[in-house]
């Protein structure tokens, strides 16, 4: 049984780090930012997700919300600064702060200090394609786990 849970756990690493290299490469390749700046938009994305979707929410309800032209009326919850990514993220705020100034300088997000880090309303444009690979890379990675039995192992383990 122990040389099985290892076998999965390989296998489950294998497939996550797959994964991970082709979401780097497409962050490059498809939406033309570094990796650190890709992760700072991803926690951006994730805050507007949490605060703005409504559970259960189809794939273009969840576009919708970024299409609005005045996203910021809408966001009533806790704003999300670059202090609160920094701190997430473990990178130093002036890190985050000068690529947050890139990604504004590409129209990716908007920043005011009273509504903090916002998605911007051309962001549907620049990652919907790169979430649709994203979420098709993140299906074949869950097929592959469940077709080697690594998945079910994985979904039991316990720290």
């Amino acid at each position: 049984l122990m040389k099985k849970n290892l076998d999965s756990y390989a296998e489950t690493l294998f497939h996550l780090i797959n994964f991970r290299s082709r979401q780097f490469r497409d962050s490059r390749s498809m939406i033309g930012i570094d990796y650190e700046s890709f992760i700072i938009l991803s926690t951006v994305g994730a805050h507007h997700l949490a605060h703005n979707t409504k559970q259960g929410s189809n794939w273009d309800s969840v576009w919708e919300t970024t299409r609005q032209k005045h996203v910021g009326e809408f966001y009533s919850k806790k704003k999300l600064t670059i202090f609160a990514v920094a701190h997430l993220l473990d990178i130093p705020k002036e890190t985050v702060r000068r690529k947050v100034e890139m990604l504004k300088k590409k129209k990716f997000i908007s920043y005011t200090s009273q509504l903090g880090l916002l998605p911007s309303d051309k962001i549907e444009d620049i990652m919907k394609p790169f979430a649709k690979r994203e979420l098709l890379s993140l299906a074949k990675f869950l097929q592959a786990l469940k077709k080697h039995k690594a998945l079910d192992e994985l979904l039991n383990l316990k720290e």
